[in-house]
């Protein structure tokens, strides 16, 4: 498994996750993850320690946050459990800047706005969430980057406000625009066309900004990957 370091400082490191990498463990993943990659990145050892800083970074081996496996882009590491610790602080009171893109099916209007609904896992589909009154709230907003009108599909930035599973995957499917090769929220027509040309959905993580408990500011972008770039390009008539 190849993991590209985009970004980095003294308390932080910033990855390229590439599609089909899960980011944590779990008994069911049989395959390398992105926190065995940082485990063994970082150095993690196990302690003695039961201070509630160094188990909980013992436990996630750094990790910050999660990106779906299919989601490519821009993953926060920290490299010390108090910078972990200041981390996921700040994705609690949303002073992390999260912002992605995604290619989407239809033409997206109005060119900007801002859905909020809440999500709760779907019953009849543990894989699946879905809009639900009895959910967790979660609010997206969105500002279309460019139509598509020949293929009629829309390339969408989207920044989370919240971070919920799935949560721009849904909203995104709920508001009409489902993301391209989707294979959780796309209608199987679509889908089996979609996967013709891009193997995972495309739903790409282009930029995390976090100001760390010193003050410093890590802010780190990340381009398309080259199949998504590609498919941009062929979509366009390049």
């Amino acid at each position: 498994m190849e993991i590209k370091v985009i970004g980095e400082n003294h308390n932080y490191l910033v990855i390229s996750k590439p599609a089909g990498v899960v980011v944590n463990r779990a008994e069911s993943v049989g395959t390398e993850t992105v926190q065995d990659w940082s485990e063994k990145t970082l150095k993690i050892e196990n302690s003695k320690s039961q201070n509630v800083d160094d188990v909980l970074f013992r436990k996630r081996s750094g990790i910050c946050h999660r990106l779906d496996k299919e989601t490519t882009g821009c993953l926060l590491i920290a490299k010390n459990p108090s910078a972990l610790s200041w981390a996921l602080k700040s994705f609690a009171n949303r002073t992390v800047l999260k912002e992605y893109l995604a290619l989407v099916h239809g033409k997206m209007e109005p060119t900007k706005g801002r859905v909020k609904l809440p999500l709760s896992r779907d019953k009849r589909d543990r894989e699946k969430f879905e809009i639900h009154y009895g959910g967790k709230i979660a609010e997206t907003e969105w500002l279309v980057e460019k139509y598509f009108e020949n293929k009629k599909v829309s390339l969408v930035r989207l920044f989370p406000k919240t971070g919920r599973t799935h949560q721009i995957r849904v909203h995104l499917s709920h508001l009409g625009y489902p993301i391209w090769s989707d294979e959780r929220y796309l209608r199987k027509d679509y889908l089996s066309s979609d996967r013709e040309l891009l193997d995972h959905h495309f739903l790409h993580a282009c930029r995390i900004s976090l100001v760390g408990q010193d003050g410093v500011l890590l802010d780190v972008t990340c381009g398309l990957t080259e199949d998504e770039a590609k498919l941009i390009s062929l979509i366009r008539g390049e």
